[in-house]
């Protein structure tokens, strides 16, 4: 049996809203490759909407989601694949944040414009039907082939923290890794001993990744298998065990558990974005929402300038100091 996770993130450029880092990790009967899962689960997971059927759709969450398209294919996809891996639907937003924190202690209480989150009922653009249904086929798809969801996993930095984070260290990259590390430890301890593979989807340019991983596993060996520019590749060990490591470039378009990462980071922060566009839309009549990003965020801030006076709130609280 083989260890295959991935791990992505959502959030990384905006002004406005959280950062989220998220993962799966899955167990495979051969050792896994790159596309190959697509191929094992064929008949309850597609990467393509088109021509998808009964079937779930899984790949980068830009590619299946825009506020003009809607949340409903992320949505089946992240609450289908959660309801195989936890053996019931998820009905409330505090349950699947709940699911994906795992061990994880949770963190402060978020800031009021993010406390209704939690409160979400689920799911919000689909219907329970329609996500059982599919859950069921990729179910029965995973039993014949062999394959086990293990582990998903989703970690976050709301506005306050990243901002605190990125005047301590000057480095919103770090930032990244250090939520990409906690991941990483997570989906890890779910594998057995022997050797295991985990794809990462690349930050950015990066190229070079062993001082950073050397930082997240430092009682373990860290050997360079490659740094090139299309991915770069690892292999961490102790005496029980190794992980290989690989940044790829677009990894989200590539494997199939950093695109279900990917997914998961997104509908997070979108169950987040939802919140914190309803807050402020109760205090500023006619507010058009935003999803947070440049200019339209820009806007948003000027729209909601005096009630943010009115209740004395920091803009620092709500929007990244970039």
């Amino acid at each position: 049996m083989a260890f295959w996770a991935g791990i992505d993130e959502a959030g990384y450029g905006p002004l406005l809203g959280p950062l989220v880092v998220a993962g799966s990790a899955f167990r495979l009967r051969d050792k896994p490759g790159l596309g190959v899962m697509w191929n094992v689960l064929q008949d309850a997971v597609s990467p393509h909407a088109r021509g998808r059927g009964g079937r779930l759709v899984i790949n980068d969450s830009k590619r299946l989601y825009t506020p003009s398209r809607g949340l409903k294919l992320l949505e089946e996809g992240v609450l289908g694949a959660l309801q195989v891996m936890s053996g019931g639907p998820v009905e409330r937003a505090a349950d699947l944040f709940s699911l994906l924190r795992g061990e994880a202690k949770a963190g402060a209480e978020p800031a009021p414009w993010f406390a209704g989150a939690g409160e979400l009922a689920l799911p919000v653009a689909s219907n329970q039907s329609a996500i059982s249904s599919k859950a069921d086929i990729l179910e029965r798809a995973m039993r014949t082939s062999g394959t086990g969801l293990l582990a998903m996993r989703a970690c976050l930095a709301l506005p306050a923290e990243f901002n605190r984070i990125v005047a301590r260290t000057g480095n919103k990259s770090l930032l990244l890794f250090q939520k990409t590390g906690l991941i990483m430890q997570h989906l890890w301890r779910r594998a057995e001993d022997g050797e295991s593979y985990m794809a990462i989807d690349r930050h950015g340019g990066r190229k070079r990744y062993r001082r950073l991983l050397k930082d997240v596993f430092p009682e373990c060996g860290c050997d360079v298998l490659r740094e090139a520019d299309s991915r770069s590749d690892y292999r961490i060990h102790n005496e029980a065990r190794a992980l290989v490591v690989s940044f790829l470039k677009s990894g989200d378009q590539r494997a199939l558990p950093v695109a279900l990462g990917s997914m998961v980071a997104k509908y997070v922060r979108e169950l987040y974005m939802l919140a914190f566009n309803r807050y402020w839309s109760d205090r500023v009549e006619g507010l058009k929402p935003t999803a947070g990003y440049g200019r339209d965020a820009r806007r948003f801030l000027k729209d909601i300038g005096p009630a943010l006076r009115r209740a004395k709130v920091d803009v620092s609280r709500l929007a990244r100091a970039l």
